[in-house]
């Protein structure tokens, strides 16, 4: 019994080690925030949406299969993302040249950001 319960954490550990890779590498590909590795301002929209599309589908295939702060911290990344994609997309478009960074948070969000799930 004890096994299975620290299997089923290192699970969901597991998944949410998977779901802020991806979306840590999405606000860096927007350029929200530095590049990991070369802490530079890097804008990748092209990636951004690959990333931004696997957190998505992460999203429709786990449906009813999450513990509620998993799901909520899912779709609430994908959410925050989508707005931020969006709204980098739109500046591109207009403008052509890389603004600097700014994060845009839903109405109704909190400005803390995700809550940390501790298995």
């Amino acid at each position: 019994m004890v096994d299975e319960e620290i299997k089923q954490a290192d699970m969901d550990f597991r998944f949410l080690t998977l779901v802020m890779s991806l979306a840590t590498a999405a606000w860096s590909q927007l350029g929200k925030i530095p590049h990991p590795n070369t802490q530079k301002m890097e804008k990748d929209l092209e990636q951004a949406q690959v990333s931004i599309d696997f957190l998505r589908m992460l999203l429709e295939k786990t449906q009813g299969n999450l513990k509620p702060k998993e799901q909520e911290l899912l779709a609430t990344a994908v959410a925050d993302l989508e707005l931020n994609f969006v709204d980098e997309s739109k500046k591109s478009a207009a403008t052509g040249a890389k603004p600097g960074p700014s994060i845009i948070i839903p109405s109704g969000s909190s400005a803390k950001g995700p809550e940390i799930i501790k298995p």
